[in-house]
């Protein structure tokens, strides 16, 4: 049993904390005018040792489609150059007739660099700028000249665990500069095998395996986890296919993702694409792991409506479609260079949603006001033709209601508020004329007096006695004034009613 420290778990609670925050942010910021109803358009390059491969394809109403596609291969077994690969781009939009489209550019695994790295948690805030600083220690180049990106594959006891694609500047920048120059911006960039791993992920939601990709003149392999492509490996060989040589050093690449995978958890699979007549059974041997082999011909196209020859499809470019348009995709963009894309507020849906509230409100309130000033206008018009009754009954109404209010005065009046001559009256009569007042305070339900007598202890018993107060009793301390030889008091008593006749008083006491 493993027992959680405090920290552990205050970690945990942080992250789960933060999760629920951007699944709120991105429910909140959620456009539905950009995300289902505006179509996108996309166009993929896939650039390999020995092809190119184009794809074209829309997201409307949140659906995906590729409309188009093609693969132009090359006997000479080297990469063609900018300005090939920018012409025959430019060709194939042409024919498309797209004016001007984004460009998703997938190079080959060989270009890149792909590394696993830990960083503490409190990276997280400034993520991008840490990876950047750090990308000499993680990859072979310095973040000034490297393109890259990074996805978190798991956040927990304090670290984070990323994946982390580079890749060398000066490889790439000859062809976005040849695009450009073609009017065809570069707003993505991916490697051929995080292409892939989009299309498998989109079309068998396949997250967790290995990925071989065997071309006729070279291969790329990969590790994907949770969708993102964590480890790779590429190679060549003549066009005969893989031989013994070429499997054994895939299966040698391989064994460790193989361990890792299964240190994990996770059932350790390879899923293979290649020629139809190369046996692969030698390397399922080697591995001892299931092989699945696709070819062409099992290839899917999502949405695709024409003619499918089984030949050449070009799934790494339909891969780079996928992983522009499809918003759960795991695939990154390296021209980012670890920036993340920022939530914009739908502006335009806002406006129009508020000027609709707006307008529903304006009609909510004007509607009634309206009805009711088309009936106060004719209640003033009934009024207007008895103008005569009304103000005489208006005048005794009037009447009435002061009367009536000046007899429930006096009836509360009389309730509530006791006589004030009447208690100076009863005040009088039970103090002794040795006891003089300075100062008589009459309230709803109690008295307070201030003034000097010889005695001040002497006076409670007498107010006490008398049937109008109660609950006598000094309200600050008696003190004795020197020059005046006497006791200053201040005495509050409870009203409880008065006798019309007084009682007589006769050596302080009732009779």
């Amino acid at each position: 049993m493993r027992i959680f420290g405090e920290s552990e778990a205050l970690n945990r609670a942080k992250a789960g904390a933060l999760a629920a925050g951007r699944a709120v942010g991105k429910a909140l910021l959620f456009n539905p005018v950009s995300e289902v109803l505006i179509p996108r358009r996309q166009v993929a390059v896939s650039l390999g040792i020995d092809f190119l491969s184009i794809a074209y394809g829309t997201r409307l109403l949140n659906r995906i489609r590729i409309l188009d596609y093609e693969t132009h291969r090359f006997q000479d077994r080297r990469c063609p150059t900018p300005e090939a690969v920018a012409a025959a781009v430019l060709q194939y939009c042409r024919r498309a007739n797209l004016k001007s489209p984004d460009v998703m550019f997938c190079v080959p695994k060989t270009w890149s660099v792909i590394r696993e790295t830990e960083l503490p948690a409190a990276a997280r805030e400034n993520l991008a700028e840490v990876v950047s600083f750090e990308l000499d220690r993680i990859t072979p180049y310095s973040s000034d000249e490297a393109y890259f990106d990074f996805r978190i594959l798991t956040e927990g006891n304090g670290t984070l665990q990323l994946a982390v694609t580079a890749l060398k500047r000066d490889a790439v920048d000859p062809y976005i500069r040849a695009l450009g120059e073609k009017g065809l911006p570069v707003g993505r960039m991916e490697t051929n095998l995080s292409a892939s791993s989009v299309y498998l992920n989109y079309i068998w939601q396949e997250r967790d395996l290995i990925y071989l990709d065997i071309h006729p003149g070279a291969f790329e392999a990969g590790c994907l986890r949770q969708g993102v492509v964590v480890a790779g490996c590429a190679g060549s060989f003549n066009g005969a296919g893989p031989d013994e040589r070429v499997l054994a050093d895939v299966a040698e690449e391989v064994g460790p993702w193989i361990a890792d995978l299964k240190e994990r958890d996770v059932a350790p699979r390879m899923i293979v694409h290649g020629h139809a007549d190369v046996r692969y059974e030698p390397l399922e041997e080697r591995l001892r792991i299931p092989l699945e082999v696709l070819n062409d011909s099992d290839l899917a196209i999502p949405g695709y409506r024409g003619e499918r020859g089984g030949k050449d499809v070009p799934h790494e470019a339909i891969g780079g479609v996928l992983a522009s348009l499809w918003k759960k995709s795991k695939a990154m963009n390296l021209l980012y260079r670890g920036r993340t894309d920022r939530a914009r507020p739908p502006v335009a849906l806002t406006v129009a949603l508020v000027l609709l509230l707006l307008a529903m409100g304006g009609l909510a309130l004007g509607l009634p006001l309206y009805r009711d000033h088309r009936m106060i206008a004719m209640i003033d018009q009934e009024v207007s033709s008895r103008k005569g009754e009304i103000k005489k009954i208006e005048a005794l109404r009037k009447e009435h209601d002061g009367l009536r209010d000046e007899l429930k005065a006096v009836a509360d009046f009389k309730k509530t508020k006791p006589q004030a001559l009447n208690i100076l009256k009863e005040l009088t009569v039970i103090l002794p004329k040795t006891v003089w007042l300075t100062r008589v305070h009459v309230n709803d339900a109690d008295v307070s007096v201030e003034g000097y007598a010889k005695s001040a202890t002497d006076i409670l018993p007498l107010i006490e006695a008398s049937p109008a107060f109660a609950k006598a009793e000094f309200t600050s301390p008696t003190i004795r004034d020197s020059r005046m030889n006497a006791d200053r008091f201040v005495i509050r008593m409870e009203i409880e009613g008065m006798k019309t006749e007084h009682p007589k008083v006769k050596d302080g006491k009732k009779q």
